[in-house]
């Protein structure tokens, strides 16, 4: 492991934290009911279908406002190990909730399965299986997944009986709870931080190649590594723990979905389009040489502060990953030869041409770092 030391960041970090907006604490009202025949909607103020005659109901977005599944939380078995106290927001695939553990008493996130996802029992089935996949993977730089499963009879009394028209549906809740990463993401800290310059690129390019080779060696892929799941948490001393979280979760369940959040859809792949490697769009086909593409177009955009592929549209970008070559790194920026062919190699076309592994780009930059050049 390469040591993170950085007062300045550690300091934005900790400011960030502290001054942060606290989110919503809840969704506005779902003004609307349905026909559970037909999947009508109407007006909250209507209570019968024109088409079908039948009595309107809720829709089951109600089943997402945090507060309803807060409450859920708080009466389910899980409450028996962990105490769910507050809403944290919601991402692509869960809904968050801070928690803690009754047994250790340190304190969680609890991620539960969005309601538009979790009324299949083959997509709860698939989420356990690929979450206790990262549970599996024990790494100082990996977010660590502390247990997962189905939350019984997980929903809302006053909705249980308010949505027929699904015969199958599942009301058992995946959900995973982890380790609450107390820091900010990679994403924030380039958007309100700013470039990071070669070195401490280098730094966290490293230990989050620590994570990818942990991984890599359990044939884990991450499929969809990017600057948001990469975590940076300071210490007191200014030095900066990393911590990659997600492990390719959401990737392979959208995958394997129609469901998906028109935010992440770009015809029918999913991911950012700046971090998607030339294979994944081309046949959708991913490997650990397409974690280490990811990873080169991050470092990029750590020292450049913009994407190595920028185009003018998402569609645009992906094009740019298949046909272009990547945008030369500005000069003033002084970077390195030996670190701009690393990055261009980590970036090339063919994965091939790649680095074989997490290992050889690891063991590639530590040289570069204590200035020893790596064949």
């Amino acid at each position: 492991m390469i040591t993170i030391k950085h007062e300045s960041l550690a300091e934005f970090i900790k400011n960030y934290e502290a001054n942060a907006d606290k989110q919503p604490e809840q969704f506005p009202d779902q003004n609307e009911r349905v026909c559970p025949d037909c999947g009508t909607r109407y007006p909250g103020n209507r209570t019968i279908c024109s088409i079908e005659g039948t009595v309107l109901v809720q829709p089951m977005q109600r089943l997402g406002q945090p507060l309803v599944l807060l409450e859920a939380l708080k009466e389910s078995e899980l409450a028996q190990r962990y105490v769910a106290r507050a809403y944290l927001g919601m991402g692509l695939l869960c809904s968050g909730f801070e928690g803690l553990s009754i047994e250790t008493v340190e304190p969680v996130a609890i991620k539960v399965l969005r309601h538009e996802l979790a009324d299949d029992k083959k997509t709860n089935a698939r989420f356990v299986i690929e979450a206790q996949m990262w549970q599996a993977l024990k790494h100082r730089n990996i977010a660590s997944v502390l247990e997962t499963g189905l939350i019984p009879e997980l929903v809302a009394r006053a909705t249980s009986e308010q949505i027929p028209w699904k015969k199958d549906i599942a009301y058992d809740r995946p959900y995973i709870v982890m380790e609450h990463l107390k820091g900010i993401n990679l994403k924030t800290v380039l958007q309100g931080y700013g470039p990071l310059g070669c070195e401490l690129t280098m730094r966290i390019a490293v230990n989050v190649l620590e994570g990818l080779h942990c991984a890599h060696k359990q044939e884990i892929v991450h499929r969809d590594l990017k600057p948001s799941n990469i975590f940076l948490l300071p210490d007191e001393a200014g030095r900066i723990e990393v911590k990659v979280s997600d492990f390719g979760l959401a990737a392979r369940m959208f995958r394997q979905t129609e469901w998906t959040p028109q935010t992440t859809k770009t015809g029918s792949v999913y991911g950012d389009p700046s971090y998607l490697s030339p294979e994944y769009l081309i046949e959708q086909k991913t490997s650990a040489r397409s974690d280490i593409y990811a990873l080169g177009c991050i470092m990029y955009e750590c020292i450049s502060g913009k994407s190595p592929f920028a185009g003018q549209h998402e569609f645009h970008t992906m094009i740019r990953h298949v046909k272009d070559r990547p945008d030369a790194l500005p000069k003033h920026l002084e970077v390195p030869e030996l670190l701009e062919k690393t990055i261009y190699r980590a970036i090339n076309k063919e994965p091939s041409s790649r680095f074989d592994s997490a290992e050889h780009m690891h063991a590639h930059l530590g040289t570069l770092l204590t200035g020893v050049h790596a064949g």
